[in-house]
């Protein structure tokens, strides 16, 4: 290998590394935030009829197939600061469940966790995608 090829071949490596950390970093595409609304909202539904025991296999299964294709960065350590945020937010939406479900059985709806996931989808968009982001980007070497 002449120096062209190898100034050549470093230059694809630290093209594709940075392609690489840059899609571990990237904000929550549309099918990312759908998935886990969805799956906040089948924690919800299968609360309320009492099936719990499907979500648990679901998520299982999400995790194995999570496992199987996911990309590994090399390991950067996160700052405590956007570590402690991101349980914090992860805190406020589970609040977030648990609150949503006071004015449901208040008013005797039929599925009242599933409106309290519902209103926990709606701070996981909103604040926990915005938190997890942050914490991603402060990872890049």
């Amino acid at each position: 290998m002449d120096a062209n090829e190898a100034r050549d071949a470093l230059t694809l490596v630290a093209r594709r590394r940075q392609q690489t950390v840059t899609a571990g970093s990237a904000a929550w595409s549309a099918r990312a935030t759908w998935s886990t609304c969805a799956s906040v909202l089948a924690l919800g539904v299968l609360t309320d009829v009492g099936m719990i025991w499907l979500w648990v296999l679901l998520m299982v299964m999400g995790v194995g197939v999570a496992w199987n294709n996911g990309v590994r960065l090399r390991s950067t350590a996160a700052s405590r600061r956007w570590r402690v945020a991101l349980v914090g937010s992860f805190v406020v939406a589970y609040l977030a469940y648990v609150a949503g479900q006071f004015p449901a059985r208040a008013l005797d709806w039929p599925l009242p966790n599933t409106v309290g996931a519902a209103a926990a989808c709606l701070v996981i968009v909103t604040l926990v995608r915005a938190v997890h982001a942050r914490l991603a980007g402060s990872l890049r070497p």
